[in-house]
């Protein structure tokens, strides 16, 4: 490995000047930022407060369970719906009022609120109850495209991307179907 390839060392230093500038962009900036609690990574959601943004993760991870799946391809997910938020008060409106209505419904099953809700099974008995929705229309039409359509997810379920700038499948395993 030359120089060039090895991974770039953060010093302890370095990693809190990071970090301090994220807090003042943060502060500056009035965005949500949903991070990982290891410092792994970090989604800025614009248009959602940081309990909005913890029950939304919640929700598409209820609607969505893959649990080989990190908290950041749920996080991206729900980045459209920030910045949708951010610019369309009614889409705000939805998502907030949504997101109210979980924790209320998590408060009456004796939660604190949606995302603190640690069993799955009455989690997810608390969101059936907003299905038919528009937050949850909302939330369901918009991360199921974000959240299937990440290149870097693609390969955890086994599918090698588009073929068409490959050559397509007709020469490249139209046929290899080995399971049937």
């Amino acid at each position: 490995m030359n120089q060039s390839e090895r991974p770039q060392e953060i010093s302890r230093r370095g990693f809190i000047t990071g970090g301090a500038a994220a807090v003042v962009t943060v502060a500056v900036t009035g965005t949500t930022v949903l991070m990982d609690p290891a410092g792994a990574w970090a989604v800025d959601l614009p248009g959602l407060t940081s309990d909005e943004a913890r029950a939304l993760l919640k929700v598409v991870r209820d609607l969505f369970p893959h649990d080989h799946l990190a908290d950041v391809y749920y996080a991206n997910a729900i980045a459209p719906l920030g910045e949708e938020a951010a610019k369309d008060a009614s889409a705000k409106k939805v998502l907030a009022d949504g997101v109210a209505e979980l924790d209320r419904l998590a408060q009456a099953a004796g939660s604190a609120s949606y995302a603190e809700m640690a069993d799955e099974k009455p989690r997810v008995g608390v969101l059936k109850r907003l299905e038919g929705s528009p937050f949850f229309a909302k939330v369901y039409s918009t991360t199921i495209v974000t959240l299937y359509n990440q290149p870097d997810l693609w390969p955890k379920f086994g599918y090698e991307g588009p073929s068409s700038p490959k050559g397509g499948y007709l020469h490249r395993g139209f046929d290899d179907i080995n399971w049937l």
